[in-house]
């Protein structure tokens, strides 16, 4: 009983966090796969601010991309660019917005920002032109931990619901590649029911399974493909990302692997959600009970052959805590964090080994 109060107090604390955190990336350097070309990033990149000048550039250079890539047969295009405010020229979004429409499998970013130092969030939408064109909204935002390392996702967040999918889940619901909503993998956020419309809420959080480190992805400059410097195949039926990976840009995310840019960031959710890669944590509740029961461990290891209450007893009950652990990632993609159940069965072991060796025989 006191070992399962002691694992209570732990997982509610998240005092083991960065140990499970640590763990699960140091496996996720070993469990990396190779992108299939399904996913191309045309990058906003040195080369293209070198040719075409200072960002942000005109929309209508954007638009001018779209009409490439629509020429090109690309499968969806997600726009990790921000469009919420009118050009100077209302001609350029009205641009933009055409060939947006004649694409018709444009998805571009919604975020949430305060306009005022301290105040309340809003959703920064495209300008009205241009968001009555696109075929979808996604969500960009970027699921960062406690030590601002990003090792997942959420596939939906909004202002007082998450109702809007991420980019990458908005992308694939095209064409309904995607899973629905009932189907969708991640850990629920328990309160989103009740929350305050002012709120920015979050659900379906998944941890990813990073391909590699910033540049596995295949990447286009995005002048290159401006001006026809790219063999179509490369283009035709593939998912097309187009964001910033040139520094300076602000848009770089500390995964565990190294920094990465954003719109890279959305190709691994896009690859991962597409090949049913994407790694759902446990709840509070499935988390306790695992661990409750393989506290029985010692319990039921304790007396077989050659093995009483020792080192090797508590050798091989770490042992097979983590081998379920890694099982339940990779024969499932289950992530049950298993460092509290760990320190549960150090704690009771060395107690016990305390008890017996201050033990005294009693005295008639």
């Amino acid at each position: 009983m006191a070992g399962i109060g002691l694992l209570v107090l732990l997982i509610v604390s998240d005092l083991t966090v960065p140990l499970d955190n640590a763990l699960y990336d140091l496996h996720a350097r070993y469990w990396r796969y190779t992108p299939d070309d399904r996913v191309v990033i045309v990058a906003i990149d040195p080369k293209s601010l070198d040719e075409i000048g200072r960002f942000p550039w005109p929309r209508s250079i954007h638009a001018q991309l779209i009409d490439r890539l629509t020429t090109d047969g690309a499968r969806g295009i997600g726009m990790d660019v921000t469009m919420s405010a009118p050009s100077n020229d209302p001609k350029n979004d009205e641009e933009v917005a055409a060939a947006i429409h004649s694409n018709g499998k444009v998805v571009l970013p919604v975020f949430a920002e305060a306009v005022t130092l301290g105040g309340s969030l809003q959703e920064a939408l495209p300008v009205p032109p241009i968001a009555q064109s696109v075929a979808a909204l996604g969500q960009v935002d970027a699921a960062k931990d406690n030590d601002e390392q990003v090792r997942g996702a959420y596939l939906k967040a909004g202002l007082g619901s998450p109702y809007w999918p991420s980019l990458a889940l908005a992308l694939l619901q095209l064409e309904h590649a995607a899973p629905n909503n009932t189907l969708l993998p991640g850990l629920h956020d328990p309160i989103h029911g009740d929350a305050s419309p002012y709120l920015w809420m979050r659900d379906n959080y998944v941890l990813l399974r990073y391909a590699g480190p910033a540049g596995t992805f295949g990447r286009l400059s995005y002048v290159d493909v401006l001006n026809n410097r790219v063999p179509t195949n490369l283009l035709k039926d593939r998912w097309v990302l187009v964001g910033a990976t040139a520094e300076g840009l602000g848009d770089i995310l500390q995964t565990p692997d190294s920094p990465m840019p954003g719109v890279e960031y959305q190709a691994n959710v896009l690859e991962s959600l597409e090949r049913g890669m994407l790694v759902t944590p446990l709840d509070f509740l499935r988390q306790f009970a695992l661990a409750a029961v393989l506290l029985a461990l010692p319990l039921l290891l304790y007396g077989l052959p050659g093995i009483g209450r020792n080192w090797v007893l508590l050798l091989i009950s770490a042992l097979l805590v983590l081998a379920t652990c890694l099982a339940l990632l990779r024969g499932w993609y289950v992530w049950w964090p298993p460092m509290t159940c760990l320190a549960v069965i150090v704690v009771e072991f060395v107690a016990w080994q305390l008890l017996m060796r201050d033990r005294r025989p009693a005295h008639g």
